[in-house]
């Protein structure tokens, strides 16, 4: 009789799990936008304009960035890293997720250079574009903003570029770099 009890009380958790997990969270929805983008990207290739104090242009260097949806699907997690030639190396991490009180979707980073940074994000489904517009502070506490964009170009390709800069490396517009989706590899 007790191990009758037992499996019992072990199916009833697995379905409740299971029941859990069944189906996306409220803010799904408005995150689907992000559909496109999932997944890891990256550019290889020469940098194409110069990094006041990091690398100059033309400096080879790999620019990866990779979203995937979190937390019952309510956000999503971009990560990014840029290696160039010589071994400099930058990162970051951010999540983006809908604001119901504001009805928008929001998004907040950190970087390995000590910024974080707080913004919103436009999704344009007919356009295929995420547009950020984010300000923060860098490690030294200067006040910094970006309106980023990414355009999904094709099934294999997006496209980035930085619109507007302030107190970055760089200021003003990038120019814009192309990014091949990476292939999962076969377990």
């Amino acid at each position: 009789m007790k191990s009758i009890v037992t499996a019992l009380t072990v199916v009833l958790l697995l379905c409740g799990v299971t029941y859990g997990q069944d189906g996306p969270g409220p803010s799904f929805e408005h995150l689907k936008g992000y559909g496109p983008m999932l997944g890891t990207w990256q550019y290889e290739g020469p940098l194409q304009e110069d990094l006041a104090g990091v690398a100059e242009k033309g400096t080879k260097m790999i620019f990866q960035f990779s979203w995937k949806r979190i937390l019952n699907k309510n956000a999503v997690e971009e990560n990014w890293s840029v290696e160039f030639e010589g071994g400099t190396t930058f990162s970051g991490k951010a999540l983006k997720g809908w604001n119901a009180d504001k009805k928008e979707i929001v998004s907040g980073g950190m970087n390995s250079l000590g910024g974080v940074s707080m913004g919103t994000v436009v999704i344009d489904k007919a356009a295929k574009t995420s547009t950020l517009i984010s300000k923060g502070i860098d490690g030294d506490g200067k006040e910094t903003s970006i309106k980023g964009r990414v355009t999904v170009t094709g099934e294999d390709t997006i496209t980035w570029q930085a619109l507007e800069r302030t107190g970055r490396l760089a200021e003003g517009p990038s120019p814009i770099y192309t990014f091949k989706r990476v292939k999962k590899q076969a377990k």
